[in-house]
């Protein structure tokens, strides 16, 4: 007798963060546009300075980036409906990669002393090669994991010979559900947050979650 069994194998690792995501922003308001542009560049300046010693060799941070100065204008309203002069805005965002996470704490605390200066939050990611190798961990321990689940399945009908006739994606298997939280990824990746936290300007690197999920078909005999 031949039974074919298909079942889905998951496995999910949790890896320290090794990148620290800083994501700040200056911005300025008023009545004056040149007012609000220099002042803007000047903001600009200080952060810049901050990052010139963090950015040199050895320095705490891997790369970072800025946008060009976005400047923007509106009449507001006001509660009794008159519109009211106008107000220019503008504003540069930045996005700076730690590795050093002393030097990302010591950083935030620095840069958030500024005037004008806002730190909105704060990412906690991999390194690529650790990222790809607990991606391909996963794979291999998800396959593991389905094949036991065929083994144990096949001796609770007394049939003990597996043979692995098909692989693959969550979705990609005819007439096996996905669920929603898999989508059509092998693999995914998430990070641990405290209960009740709301992950802002949170400096304690949070662990990393990589996860895979395959569907698999065997014939038991």
């Amino acid at each position: 007798m031949t039974v074919v069994i298909t079942v889905r194998g998951e496995h999910e690792s949790w890896q320290p963060a090794e990148h620290g995501i800083v994501h700040l922003s200056v911005a300025i308001d008023g009545p004056d546009r040149s007012d609000v542009f220099d002042d803007v560049m000047k903001s600009s300046g200080r952060v810049n300075e901050l990052l010139a010693p963090l950015a040199a060799k050895n320095g705490g941070i891997t790369r970072w980036s800025s946008d060009n100065v976005r400047v923007t204008s509106q009449r507001p309203w006001s509660n009794a409906g008159e519109q009211l002069p106008l107000v220019h805005s503008a504003a540069i965002s930045y996005i700076v990669r730690f590795h050093d996470f002393d030097a990302l704490a010591l950083f935030i605390e620095r840069v958030s002393s500024l005037d004008n200066t806002t730190v909105s939050h704060v990412e906690w990611e991999l390194t690529a090669e650790t990222a790809d190798a607990a991606r391909t961990h996963a794979r291999r321990m998800a396959v593991a994991d389905a094949l036991t689940k065929a083994r144990e399945y096949a001796e609770s009908v007394g049939l003990s010979e597996v043979t692995t006739t098909a692989i693959a994606d969550p979705g990609m298997l005819d007439n096996v559900a996905t669920n929603s939280h898999d989508g059509a990824e092998t693999t995914s990746m998430r990070m641990m947050t405290a209960p009740g936290s709301d992950r802002q300007l949170s400096l304690r690197p949070e662990d990393i979650s990589v996860s895979a999920h395959v569907e698999a078909r065997f014939h038991a005999s």
